[in-house]
């Protein structure tokens, strides 16, 4: 598409830009940036949780589908090392792909100039700009795969002369089984494109073709691997995930408005506001307004079922599981922004480049903050303390270095006959990042141990010894804890965790001698 045919290009000093070559251009400078912030920071919970998962592969894990750690796994086999970086990037790389590939999702149904908006909007919302874009999740291939899909069903909802049916079908599937492979979340892909075809009169058709039939078979081919383990494991997955939004306690108005508020400040409150506004003007206008009836049906599902669930159920502060619906609104958002400045939108143009500004200001202060501590220095005590430490949430991307050089030190670091645990998963898996394979790692917990409950089966590790990694918290509880399950434990002292010249958290050593009885665990 040449700069001058492309009636929505950009004019910078007299130089004209397609619409397409802008969104190369953003992906470049985003991508940059996020390289940068990769390369910066240490893992988080999530990250070192899922990294432990790839440094045991299988078919399926207990939380989730594997994705996500098989591309862990691979980007640590090719590149021979584990790091940051090394973990980060094939997810950096995706979310280039994310966004070109809503740069041509809307560009089909709405023209170039909606999809170079829509890409824009959706690099300055937060949850997608760095969580979905940056880190070791598999919320960054399901995004990708979720709107490869969603294009695969434009070519066939909205182009009548295509002959290529089939082919687009069997693509579909196969874009659909990979970002169930990814997360759970796909399936609201299919609840949405079945509404709308049985809403819609002239795609009722496909309901009598094989293509759609097709495609669910090939889905469920790709997604089989997570069908085998969890037949193998009494499909502990499916109901562990099924039972989170079946745990009733009573009608809670102040978790609903949490969830609420969580997801407007993911977003970002002044793009989260435009995306709802969207969603209910696409069901104002009805099916006759194929285009946008199509996106919020697949849009609504995830928005609607998490937001309902948080009304009863203890569903914490997963402000991301509406992220796959939000992802759609922003191709009709898109749209609107574009049709908006066609028409002058002075206040548009402002709400554009203070969106850009807010969103690169921030990240810039949060990821040096989070490699330096520079905003604990500048004055009184900003973050108070909580059971890990401050309160201040980059901590949790500080690495345990400082735990590897005390095990050396003692002479403890790959001792033979020797594991490591801790009574938490996500700090079994950031001794595990911080160990790089060096160790065993295991997780005694009785309640909610998650995959490590899998890794290793705990009666090959009777007679050997444990070294506990533990928080203050739990510091009184080890004896009463663990003393029936180990001949004796004894305190090794502490470790600290700095940042800049700070100590940020403190963790506690035991050696626990004679580990004689398996400890009791979840997920029978």
């Amino acid at each position: 598409m040449s700069s001058v045919s492309d009636p929505s290009a950009a004019v910078t000093r007299g130089v004209r830009f397609s619409s397409r070559t802008c969104v190369l251009l953003l992906i470049v400078a985003s991508a940059a940036f996020r390289l940068f912030a990769a390369w910066g920071v240490g893992l988080g919970y999530g990250e070192s949780y899922y990294f432990s998962c790839a440094m045991h592969p299988a078919l399926s894990y207990f939380d989730q589908p594997p994705l996500a750690s098989w591309l862990a796994y691979l980007s640590v086999q090719i590149a021979g090392r584990v790091g940051p970086l090394v973990l980060r990037l094939p997810f950096i790389t995706l979310f280039a792909g994310t966004t070109w590939l809503m740069f041509v999702l809307t560009r089909r149904l709405f023209g170039a100039r909606a999809g170079l908006f829509a890409a824009l909007l959706l690099n300055l919302s937060a949850v997608f700009t760095v969580p979905v874009a940056c880190f070791l999740q598999p919320d960054g291939l399901l995004m990708f795969f979720y709107l490869a899909c969603v294009y695969c069903l434009t070519r066939i909802f909205f182009d009548p002369r295509s002959r290529r049916a089939w082919l687009w079908w069997v693509a579909a599937g196969a874009t659909l089984g990979l970002a169930m492979l990814s997360k759970y979340h796909a399936v609201f892909i299919i609840f949405g494109a079945a509404v709308f075809v049985i809403t819609r009169r002239r795609q009722r058709c496909w309901l009598r073709h094989p293509g759609p039939y097709l495609a669910i078979a090939v889905a469920a081919a790709i997604f089989s691997p997570v069908l085998v383990w969890n037949s193998q494991h009494g499909w502990i997955s499916f109901l562990w995930q099924g039972g989170r939004g079946l745990q009733y306690e009573g009608f809670r108005p102040d978790w609903l408005g949490r969830n609420i508020l969580g997801q407007a400040l993911w977003l970002l409150p002044w793009i989260w506001a435009p995306l709802m506004w969207q969603l209910l003007a696409g069901f104002r206008r009805g099916p006759r307004d194929g285009q946008r009836w199509f996106v919020v049906w697949l849009a609504v599902g995830p928005i609607v079922l998490f937001t309902v669930l948080s009304a009863y159920a203890p569903i914490g502060l997963h402000f991301h599981w509406q992220a796959p619906g939000y992802l759609l609104l922003f191709v009709t958002l898109g749209e609107a922004v574009g049709r908006r400045l066609q028409r002058g939108g002075a206040v548009i143009r402002w709400w554009l480049r203070g969106s850009a500004a807010a969103i690169c200001l921030a990240a810039m202060l949060l990821t040096t903050h989070a490699a330096t501590g520079w905003w604990r220095s500048l004055g009184p005590d900003w973050f108070s303390k909580n059971v890990l430490g401050p309160s201040d949430p980059t901590v949790e991307l500080l690495d345990y270095t400082p735990l590897v050089d005390e095990l050396a030190r003692r002479g403890l670091l790959g001792r033979t006959g020797t594991f490591v645990f801790t009574n938490r998963w996500f700090l079994s898996g950031k001794v595990d990042y911080a160990l790089k394979g060096q160790m065993p790692v295991l997780c005694l917990n009785a309640e909610d141990p998650r995959a490590f409950a899998f890794f290793q089966r705990q009666e090959d590790f009777l007679g050997a010894d444990g070294i506990l990694i533990s928080t203050r918290k739990f510091l009184k509880d080890a004896e009463t804890r663990y003393g029936a399950y180990f001949g004796r434990i004894t305190p090794l002292g502490e470790v600290e965790v700095h940042r800049g010249g700070r100590v940020e958290m403190t963790l506690y050593l035991h050696l626990c001698k004679g580990f004689h009885r398996p400890y009791p665990m979840p997920y029978r």
